[in-house]
């Protein structure tokens, strides 16, 4: 006896009727006349009566309903039970991490995922800073992220991999008045329309904070947070933005020209922050030590 057949002998005794069992089954009637008259040669017995009201059960019939359903509710509490475990079994794990570092990190990343199926991997993509926070308030679990430090409950540990970094270009139209430049200072940025990066990210952070440093307000007219919408803009303004060199073989603005950014803040390091004292879960560190592996 099958319990596919138990369950088909229980749906037909509440139904009294194989076509409306078959209906609830999904399966069609020959099938279900079929399994029954396995079942019924398998136990050397009949279990149903045809009458005016509809099918009647047996004695036989009825010892095996009564018991059936005791051994059909057992195995689908197991089967729950089963399942629970198996959920508490996965882990999870939030993942704060930028549009370049998952880029450059992507092959790790999929290479964890595949080697590891029972963690529920969770990616929360920000600008460091906005990721810090969450960091801060619990909101990631860890985050791959650039210096500096930002939030003081929060550590970050650099990573000695083939990314430990990234420096920065500035962004222009071909005829730009900077354009000849072989680089550009951060004087060189006053006056001139910028369209930049948020503070949520450190290089937008940094760079307003650099002018200010050095006397003089940045002249932003625009402001977002994806870097092709920030190219597109440059080259519809005629401004500059300042960008992660990284992303230059990934553009596809031919009119624009990539300039060295000739300042202490041209750049950042990466690295995986965390909370201060506070234990990482397996999951993290696992995660952590295929993200050295880049």
């Amino acid at each position: 006896m099958e319990l596919r057949q138990l369950r088909y002998f229980i749906t037909i005794a509440n139904t009294k009727n194989y076509s409306t069992a078959a209906k609830s089954l999904f399966v069609t009637q020959p099938t279900l006349s079929w399994n029954i008259q396995k079942l019924e040669e398998e136990l050397n017995t009949q279990l149903f009566l045809q009458t005016d009201q509809g099918l009647k059960l047996t004695k036989p019939g009825e010892l095996l309903y009564d018991e059936g359903q005791n051994i059909i509710t057992s195995m689908d509490n197991v089967v729950d039970q089963i399942k629970q475990m198996n959920k508490q079994g996965n882990k999870m794990l939030k993942v704060g991490i930028t549009v370049l570092f998952a880029i450059q990190y992507m092959e790790q990343i999929i290479k964890f995922t595949s080697v590891h199926p029972n963690v529920e991997l969770t990616f929360i993509q920000r600008g460091s800073v906005d990721l810090q926070r969450k960091l801060a308030h619990k909101e990631i679990d860890i985050g791959l992220v650039s210096f500096p430090i930002y939030e003081p409950n929060i550590i970050i540990e650099s990573l000695n991999t083939s990314h430990p970094d990234y420096s920065v270009d500035v962004v222009l139209p071909f005829d730009h008045p900077l354009a000849k430049n072989k680089s550009i200072k951060i004087s060189d940025l006053k006056e001139h329309p910028i369209c930049a990066f948020s503070t949520n990210y450190v290089l937008g952070k940094v760079i307003r904070e650099r002018c200010q440093e050095n006397g003089f307000e940045p002249n932003i007219i625009f402001t977002n947070d994806n870097w092709e919408v920030l190219l597109h803009n440059t080259l519809l303004t005629n401004g500059m933005t300042l960008m992660p060199r990284a992303f230059k073989r990934l553009s596809n603005f031919i009119n624009l020209k990539w300039i060295p950014f000739d300042d202490k803040a041209n750049d950042f390091q990466i690295g995986i922050a965390r909370r201060k004292n506070e234990h990482l879960s397996d999951s993290a560190v696992q995660f952590i030590n295929y993200m050295k592996q880049n």
